[in-house]
């Protein structure tokens, strides 16, 4: 019995139901039937509510926000409706999630807002709006008394423009604009006034286009600046003898897209005048090599193996996936993913989010619609070969505000929100195959949790999750979590 029958017949209980029939595509096989499936209840488990009853919060921003991983502890945003904002930290148990530092409101309007956490080594840096000294950066060591102003570096109640903001050579990186000449100015800081310095003044009117920092701690970045220099590609060691422009990409400034540290190098892409090229680069002018060209507005999807993919629409709406060698050339159709709205109005497909997990890619895929919202997401995974493609889920968010977050579980799994069959957005989880695709929990039976914010630390994965009211709260599951299919006989 197929999956929308058994629900049909059983309802959607505790255990859920879940999974789709994929559409074939071409290559792929025809008997591909996803079952229905799901965790037993209690394996994602809520860590702590953090919103007071009748909370308002911010129309803007999603509270809970900002999971990040300081040595083992978890730290967080809690931003409240109108200019109220908290730090919390967790030890992952219920009594060890505790506020850290309260920002209370100030006035009748404007925001704290605090948000932009990073960790660096022992310390946390983050920024929050202030009514004395604007929006600074401040630094935490998960005390009240250690949470602290960094410095004003923009003197009285001016902001200051931060951006780029990376742990590099054990210190904090980041850019800021020269309030003066409003020159793009890189910063470092090790959480003192007298240590939150400027390395470097780059370029006097360029943009900074993309940033990543690779394994070895080296940051890589490209800045733009048609009258200076055109596209170059710097590197910095967090030290002003060791930032400085290794290679230059092109004279003008094309559009920089989805630039990725895969480690020991990063892949991004250049796209201009209809065309892309796919660009490798390991911090210096040797290790830096254009792998391709396509005459297409290509996508960056990621690297898998040995290859670098990509996808781009095809003149009667579908969305063709491609590779390209790491090494250079060797570029190859992989397979065109089907869509059953090929022709209706606004049906172009494109590509929201993609991810690599364990040995497969993973793509959530819109098919557009006449309006602002697509009329279905599906994920879908490959293994980086027709056969090995697969549609996975239908269920993904149509919201024209906010897309189903795709994760890598570090255990060879991805973790995703989908509705599925069910009445709305839940956590689920695939190894990229039918029978390992279920949902994790049923949080919120009426209307969805919504997902979101999963960071992995050790062996759990914790994330946001709306399971009723007071609203957001902290939640957790096991890393390694993955469903049983149910028995031949229940399907």
């Amino acid at each position: 019995m197929r999956v929308k029958a058994w629900c049909a017949l059983f309802g959607v209980g505790l255990m859920g139901c879940g999974g789709v029939e994929p559409e074939l595509l071409e290559g792929a096989p025809e008997d591909a039937t996803v079952h229905a499936q799901a965790c037993a209840p209690g394996t994602a488990t809520k860590v702590k509510d953090v919103l007071p009853p009748g909370t308002d919060l911010p129309p803007w921003r999603p509270s809970p926000s900002g999971l990040t991983n300081v040595q083992g502890t978890l730290y967080f945003a809690v931003n409240l409706f109108p200019n109220h904002s908290l730090l919390w930290k967790s030890d992952g148990t219920t009594a060890g999630t505790v506020p850290v530092k309260d920002f209370p409101a100030y006035g009748i309007s404007g925001y704290r807002d605090l948000g932009g956490l990073i960790a660096v080594g022992h310390q946390l840096f983050f920024s929050v709006n202030d009514p004395t000294v604007g929006r600074e950066l401040w630094v935490s060591d998960g005390t009240d008394a250690g949470t602290r102003l960094v410095a004003d570096l923009t003197p009285g109640t001016a902001s200051t423009s931060l951006s780029g903001l990376a742990s590099v050579g054990g210190t904090l990186s980041f850019f800021r604009r020269d309030p003066a000449t409003n020159g793009l100015l890189l910063w470092k800081s090790d959480g003192t006034a007298a240590g939150t310095v400027q390395v470097l003044a780059l370029e006097p009117q360029a943009s900074l286009a993309s940033s990543v920092v690779l394994s070895s701690g080296l940051r890589v970045f490209i800045l733009q600046d048609a009258v200076f220099g055109g596209t170059r590609v710097w590197r910095s060691d967090g030290t002003a003898a060791g930032t400085y422009a290794f290679t230059s990409l092109d004279a003008g400034e094309p559009q920089v897209r989805d630039m990725r540290s895969q480690g020991a190098f990063a892949v991004f892409a250049l796209a201009e005048g209809g065309n892309t090229e796919l660009w490798k680069t390991d911090g210096t002018a040797a290790g830096t090599a254009r792998l391709e060209t396509f005459g297409h507005d290509a996508r960056l999807l990621g690297v898998l193996g040995s290859h670098v993919y990509v996808s781009y629409p095809t003149t009667d709406d579908r969305l063709k996936l491609a590779r390209v060698s790491l090494a250079g050339g060797g570029k190859a159709t992989v397979t065109t993913l089907a869509n059953p709205f090929a022709g209706q109005e606004g049906a172009q497909p494109y590509v929201q989010d993609a991810k690599t997990a364990g040995n497969k890619l993973y793509l959530s895929v819109a098919i557009g619609s006449p309006g602002p919202a697509p009329r279905r997401v599906d994920l879908w995974g490959t293994d980086g070969t027709a056969a090995g493609t697969a549609r996975l889920s239908e269920g993904l968010s149509t919201s024209d505000e906010r897309a189903s977050t795709l994760f890598d579980s570090g255990s060879g799994t991805l973790i995703f929100g989908s509705a599925g069959d069910s009445a709305g957005e839940e956590p689920w989880v695939t190894n990229g195959t039918a029978a390992g695709t279920a949902r994790i929990a049923d949080i919120q039976s009426m209307g969805g949790s919504n997902p979101n914010s999963f960071l992995r630390i050790g062996t759990r994965i914790f994330f946001v999750a709306n399971g009723g009211p007071p609203g957001n709260a902290l939640w957790s599951m096991p890393a390694n979590v993955t469903c049983p299919a149910l028995s031949a006989e229940a399907r």
